[in-house]
């Protein structure tokens, strides 16, 4: 297991199944795609996905575009099955050296891998790299900072998070690079278009939008699955089972009308001649 991870990485149960799924399901129905908004290549040659997971993004990308070849890593295999345009990469993104070579990809897309492991800055610029010029860069990650609708939030959850964000300090982990994504993609200067998409994501079906609905609870199921599977680590640091479960009864709560933002970001790089 690596220790700046905060939940064991050994491979995809049921409650990681779960997690991922809400996750993916709840951005998609956002946008009703899998491309945040932005405009794919009609084309696309190797598609890159940083952080495949159980690879719910990866299948359904390939059955999308079933002449594009799609390349997942992760530190772990989760996909059960592999569609035969799909390739696995096993890659540990804290310690292995980036395999791939400047430009190799259409379209590189990484969802909640930044807010896990040190130096994000570091994992941002491989894959800016990886990106061919004109093609799609796409970054979705969270704010760990718990937000309520007129009121403060109330405390177990607060407790809960304060724990988990300091765990990760202590690891050297950001854990709210949500809104660093885009200012960093800007800041390299190798993009046309910068886009990004800040969701007010609520906990529960609270809020009068009823199109933040499906992401939020995408959100809540994976903020819960992954308390409830939190590492030995972060127990040593002081986290205990009461505490997470006090959290997760604030977040089921409606009358909180508790949130999280989401940063959704995707940008296009500059072709070769600019």
């Amino acid at each position: 297991m690596n220790p700046t991870y905060s939940v064991p990485q050994t491979g995809i149960d049921e409650r990681s199944e779960r997690r991922l799924n809400a996750q993916h399901y709840g951005i998609k129905d956002f946008f009703g795609v899998n491309n945040c908004g932005a405009p794919w290549p009609t084309h696309p040659k190797p598609i890159l996905e940083i952080g495949s997971g159980n690879g719910v993004w990866a299948r359904e990308v390939c059955e999308q575009l079933p002449e594009a070849e799609v390349v997942g890593v992760d530190i772990v295999d989760g996909l059960r099955s592999k569609p035969p345009n799909f390739t696995f990469r096993l890659l540990n993104l804290v310690k292995d050296p980036w395999p791939f070579s400047p430009g190799s990809f259409d379209i590189v897309h990484c969802r909640y891998v930044t807010m896990h492991i040190p130096n994000c800055k570091q994992l941002l610029d491989n894959a800016i790299e990886a990106t061919a010029p004109g093609g799609i860069l796409m970054f979705e990650d969270q704010d760990q900072q718990l937000r309520a609708e007129g009121k403060p939030v109330s405390y177990p959850a607060v407790l809960a998070f304060t724990i988990f964000r300091g765990y990760c300090e202590s690891c050297g982990v950001n854990p709210r690079p949500g809104a660093l994504l885009a200012p960093m993609i800007i800041a390299s200067g190798q993009f046309s278009e910068t886009h990004e998409t800040i969701v007010p994501a609520p906990m529960g079906p609270w809020t009068e939008d009823k199109k933040l609905h499906v992401i939020g609870e995408g959100m809540r199921t994976g903020i819960i699955e992954a308390a409830r599977a939190f590492s030995p680590k972060v127990y040593e640091f002081g986290m205990t089972k009461s505490i997470v479960e006090g959290m997760v009864r604030e977040l089921e709560n409606p009358e909180n009308k508790i949130y999280a933002n989401e940063y959704l970001v995707w940008a296009r790089k500059k072709p070769d001649h600019l």
